[in-house]
């Protein structure tokens, strides 16, 4: 299982999809060049939610996400930074778009369909 921190994991009851919660609030980095790191460690959380889905772990621990949508979601309750935003739109398109990820998760039997978004686009902080 990839050693991974999952901050939160709950399901919206309206979807019924279930939604791995990273938190990632900071403190950001003054300077751009120091932005890299930063960015590096936070794909490699949301890669590692993603693993956790679609290779079954997710369900082992709660079974009735099974064969569910699964969402991986950035919460920044403080705000999210433009290189924070970028960050998730191209992890979307990657997912989307990568030949890879897409069959892994078609093809996964613990997930109907994955995706990524933010706490600030599921309403949940203000913009």
């Amino acid at each position: 299982m990839p050693l991974a921190t999952i901050d939160f994991i709950t399901e919206t009851p309206e979807t019924g999809e279930f939604a791995l919660i990273l938190v990632e609030d900071g403190p950001w980095p003054n300077k751009d060049a120091n932005w890299n790191e930063c960015l590096s460690r936070i794909q490699n959380r949301i890669y590692d939610a993603i693993d956790i889905a679609i290779d079954g772990h997710l369900a082992a621990k709660h079974p009735n996400s099974k064969g569910r949508s699964v969402r991986v979601q950035i919460d920044s309750p403080s705000g999210l930074p433009p290189a924070l935003a970028k960050l998730v739109a191209r992890m979307k398109e990657h997912i989307e778009k990568d030949a890879e990820y897409s069959k892994a998760i078609k093809q996964s039997r613990f997930v109907q369909n994955l995706r990524i978004s933010t706490g600030h686009e599921m309403g949940r902080f203000k913009k």
